[in-house]
């Protein structure tokens, strides 16, 4: 067989053709995943000239260098994370954190999508296990929303002080449903404070009377960490730059009741949050069971030509429950207590039949589609290529990137995993 070389001579050569090997690594790096297929055939011939040398077989270093290059390229666009359960800090040691993978959203992919809110979302700091996930999603709808105004990212706003307006019991009268309702405590104070202004941190804190307080450090009964954010801190703000805020309102585009069901969203949710996303009026809020805890993220648009490839975060959820329903029947095992046992039994038979009814529901639609995906916001994930974020400036150590500005989540996770999806916007 003849096998062709190109001639050019030399080390000096040689290293060149790497350095051009190296730079179309980085550009595939920055390709979208909707777009790859289209495009290789590109990079194929832009290797082929770069990868052969005088005495090496071309085909060897072409599959070398396409191994390096599909890893990389795969590697640098997948963020982990991990969601904690919403508990208090005495059954936190019972519920270990699930961990989950998300793919991360780049200028490619933003191509011939719906992302009129995309470039008014910030990144956020990881939540980690503050239980916070409601208020992370509505500060980053109303900080779209602001920041839209202004054309550009002006607004990095306090997720704190939403939780803190939560804590204080502020606009109680005007929620009827603390899970869809959150956005109108806003309305009572009409105002909103950056995160420059009131951090979301870590700090020493107690608890007196069910309530989490201030706490100095080491204190007797203390706890450290990033629970201190629903510690009601408001009188700090007393002398403090606000920032104006309208009127919000809230539309209900699904609304189950149970936080943590499964497989009940209407067949045509993914349509209708499209449409409402369409007439601009605002992001969406979107509740969902994230592998047996609920969880709360913004959609900020959406983009029909994306191919997510197999739906992975659904297709992987039913095997994940198994998993956990697995390691708690492991843990009802070593009980003594026959009620805890009992309790445990039921508990590992829900994560099953939730697993299930995913499963059930994504075949019964026609498993995956392979294309579609939403622009998502979440907060519990860290992004190396995001700067650092420091949760407390008289510590070192705690210290982690910001997440990603933009996720993206296949169509069918809206479809079979949501269970509360609501569009936020400024009253007319």
């Amino acid at each position: 067989m003849y096998t062709r070389h190109l001639r050019i001579g030399g080390p000096l050569h040689l290293l060149e053709s790497f350095g051009r090997i190296n730079k179309q690594i980085r550009y595939f790096q920055r390709l979208s995943t909707s777009q790859r297929d289209l495009t290789l055939s590109d990079c194929f011939n832009n290797l082929y000239n770069s990868l052969t040398y005088q005495g090496f077989d071309f085909m060897r270093l072409l599959a070398l260098a396409l191994t390096l290059l599909i890893t990389n390229a795969m590697a640098a666009r997948i963020v982990i994370g991990t969601k904690s359960p919403n508990s208090g800090e005495a059954f936190e040691k019972n519920l270990s954190p699930m961990e989950s993978k998300a793919l991360v959203a780049d200028e490619a992919d933003l191509i011939g999508g719906f992302n009129y809110w995309v470039d008014s979302m910030v990144a956020t700091p990881n939540q980690e296990n503050a239980g916070s996930c409601l208020f992370m999603s509505h500060t980053a709808s109303v900080e779209a929303i602001l920041n839209q105004k202004e054309g550009y990212r002006k607004y990095d706003l306090s997720e704190r002080y939403f939780m803190n307006l939560s804590k204080a019991n502020v606009g109680d009268n005007l929620i009827d449903n603390w899970i869809t309702d959150t956005i109108y405590r806003l309305n009572v104070e009409q105002k909103v404070y950056t995160n420059e202004v009131f951090p979301y941190k870590k700090d020493w804190y107690k608890i007196v009377g069910g309530t989490r307080v201030d706490a100095a450090p080491e204190e007797e009964g203390a706890y450290y960490g990033i629970k201190a954010n629903w510690v009601v801190n408001l009188d700090q703000l007393t002398h403090a730059p606000a920032i104006k805020t309208p009127e919000f309102k809230r539309d209900i585009l699904f609304e189950d009741g149970n936080r943590w069901n499964v497989g009940t969203a209407p067949s045509d949710i993914v349509e209708t949050v499209k449409k409402a996303l369409a007439t601009k009026k605002g992001p969406v809020v979107v509740i969902y069971n994230h592998t047996g805890f609920w969880h709360a993220v913004m959609v900020g648009g959406y983009n029909d030509t994306i191919r997510n490839h197999g739906c992975p975060f659904v297709s992987e959820f039913p095997h994940k429950m198994n998993a956990r329903a697995l390691e708690i029947r492991e843990e009802a095992a070593a009980q003594t207590d026959e009620s805890e046992r009992a309790r445990l039994e039921r508990k590992a038979r829900l994560f099953e039949k939730r697993g299930k009814q995913v499963e059930d529901s994504f075949n019964a639609a026609g498993g995956c589609s392979n294309q579609g995906a939403f622009y998502v916001r979440d907060s519990i994930y860290s992004d190396p290529a995001q700067p650092l974020y420091d949760y407390d400036p008289n510590r070192t150590g705690e210290e982690r990137h910001l997440g990603p500005r933009v996720i993206l989540r296949e169509y069918e996770w809206l479809r079979h995993m949501a269970n509360h999806v609501m569009q936020i916007y400024v009253a007319q």
